[in-house]
């Protein structure tokens, strides 16, 4: 009975938290008091979603933030849902973005590197992504106080002071061009700004950001970052200059596996093969494929590979494979990745092909008509191969 009861009051609190939410259906502020002449804590965008904590009177409601703050708004700002219309009045002064080429919807850009976002406001909060120089985050509130933190979705908390407008990436070199030369730990950190801001800008800058930083790798003789730098330039240079997307299809258009002497499909494999050489699966999962880009719902997860399988057709579709002595990743006749390969050798040969962010380093995907070929590295070695179909 007890339990029972508390089942009620959860559902009740749910029930009560969702119908306590509204959207703000323009642009407005976080005010101190029920008063516009007593100040201010932060701007919201049109749409921003705030928990009502009482409404003070018919003009005013007392709210919280997304980041937890609490102050005022206009109770005329409040609706009970999202609205569609695109024709609310902006805040002239509100700091948030509307969509750009960068990100659709409201936002703000990361303006240092490596910024490591928190799972609660609080520089105790658990790390829950890091975060690039130059990197678009969604914003919906915004506090005046720099110090004060700001909610970028799916409770993940940053500080005000570490973003703003869209960092130049020409200003920043020249920033960098200014520094005293014997002051490396500042060219450093502004060489690896530069390099985290022309990921986040397309690969139109890359190739000198790197080489700005092999600059600094070189005077402090710092072997392990000439070398990744370097590795990098090479990336980059193919990142520049990529291959037609046709070319790049019919390179890879007949791509197999062989795997313990079995040579695939394509992608497809029997079976009956499979079990005879690897024995029964370690595990079998039924998984939701909504899209539909799967071979089958059914999983069959191995040491060394998982498939999807469909029982009454007796083949399997390969969604993954670890590399190791046993199994090769066939492009095509004439070039064929073994668990031997580094990444270094693999960008050599084959960066015209392939397309990566600074996000998924150490991922290289090659695109085919309909999905394509994730070819993840580790440790500097070729680890797997993660077959994917696009939605």
């Amino acid at each position: 009975m007890n339990l029972k009861i508390l089942y009620i009051c959860l559902f009740v609190s749910t029930v009560i938290q969702a119908q306590n939410h509204h959207y703000l259906n323009a642009d407005t502020r976080l005010y101190n008091e029920a008063n516009e002449s007593e100040g201010f804590k932060g701007y919201f965008k049109v749409n921003a979603r705030v928990e009502v904590l009482s409404a003070q009177t018919s003009e005013w409601s007392f709210v919280k933030a997304d980041n937890d703050t609490k102050g005022y708004v206009q109770s005329k700002y409040l609706s009970d849902k999202p609205i569609s219309s695109q024709n609310t009045v902006d805040d002239s002064d509100n700091p948030i973005l509307n969509g750009d080429t960068y990100y659709g919807g409201h936002h703000l850009f990361v303006t240092v590197a490596s910024l490591r976002a928190r799972g609660k406001p609080s520089l105790s909060g658990e790390i829950r992504a890091i975060l690039t120089m130059g990197e678009a985050v969604p914003v919906k509130y915004i506090p005046i106080e720099k110090e004060a933190w700001v909610n970028i979705s799916n409770n993940r908390y940053i500080q005000r002071k570490y973003i703003n407008e869209r960092p130049d990436y020409d200003a920043l070199a020249l920033t960098y061009a200014n520094i005293e030369k014997d002051n490396f730990d500042e060219r450093l950190k502004i060489a690896e700004r530069l390099v985290e801001l022309a990921w986040n800008s397309g690969y139109a800058y890359l190739k000198s950001a790197y080489l700005v930083l092999l600059d600094v790798a070189k005077e402090t003789n710092n072997t392990a970052l000439i070398t990744s730098t370097q590795m990098y330039l090479t990336l980059a240079d193919g990142l520049e200059h990529p291959l037609p997307h046709e070319s790049v299809t019919e390179f890879i258009e007949n791509a197999s596996f062989k795997i313990e002497g079995v040579k695939t499909n394509k992608q497809m494999i029997d079976i009956n093969t499979v079990i005879d050489t690897y024995g029964q699966p370690l595990k079998i999962e039924s998984i939701s494929d909504e899209c539909g880009v799967y071979y089958s719902s059914t999983f069959y997860y191995y040491k060394n590979m998982i498939l999807a399988v469909n029982i009454e057709e007796n083949l399997g579709e390969i969604v993954d494979v670890i590399l190791d002595e046993n199994s090769i990743f066939i492009l095509n006749e004439n070039s064929i990745l073994d668990h031997t390969v580094t990444e270094t050798e693999f960008l050599k040969l084959y960066s015209k092909y392939i397309i990566t962010s600074i996000q998924n380093l150490h991922t290289y995907t090659i695109l085919n008509a309909y999905g394509g070929y994730n070819i993840n590295f580790k440790n500097g070695k070729i680890y797997s191969i993660t077959v994917f179909n696009l939605c």
